[in-house]
């Protein structure tokens, strides 16, 4: 008999954890689409991410997107959500030589190459940004972004 009742509490139990488990109690947030064109040192970004971080009273999912050639472009349904965003760019050009790529490495070394170009998108940028734009729903989301990667004197 208590077994019984045991195992009808355990079956109740797991069987209302499965319902709130299923249940939508995360929030939908408006998206939008967006894209636009990330130039540094007015050249196009060859490779990149783009992030849209919720900034201040706008909270919800970040958002990312591919930057090729210095174009990128998400759709609605996976773009930023509505509202204000901080903005963060970072470059993923490694030269063509990743840092754990020993293969590579060694035949970079062979070939007597001292420097590999690498593209580095500033701090200002990317981790310390403070760059922010508002995602809108009725509007295009079209941005320009001009980044600098060396201050004039």
């Amino acid at each position: 008999m208590i077994f019984d009742r045991l195992t009808y509490a355990l079956c109740l139990c797991l069987a209302s954890a499965g319902f709130i488990g299923c249940s939508s109690s995360e929030e939908q947030f408006p998206r939008a689409a967006v894209r636009g064109i990330v130039l540094l040192d007015a050249e196009p970004l060859a490779e990149g991410v783009i992030k849209f971080i919720p900034h201040g009273e706008n909270k919800g999912p970040k958002s990312s997107a591919t930057i090729r050639n210095g174009m990128f472009k998400v759709d609605e349904e996976h773009g930023p959500i509505v509202g204000s965003s901080r903005i963060e760019i970072v470059s993923t050009d490694d030269g063509g030589f990743a840092p754990d790529d020993e293969a590579a490495l060694k035949k970079l070394k062979a070939s007597r190459r001292k420097v590999v170009k690498v593209i580095k998108v500033p701090a200002i940028y990317n981790s310390r940004s403070t760059m922010t734009k508002t995602i809108s729903q009725e509007a295009e989301n079209d941005f320009t972004f001009n980044l600098v990667s060396k201050r004039k004197r």
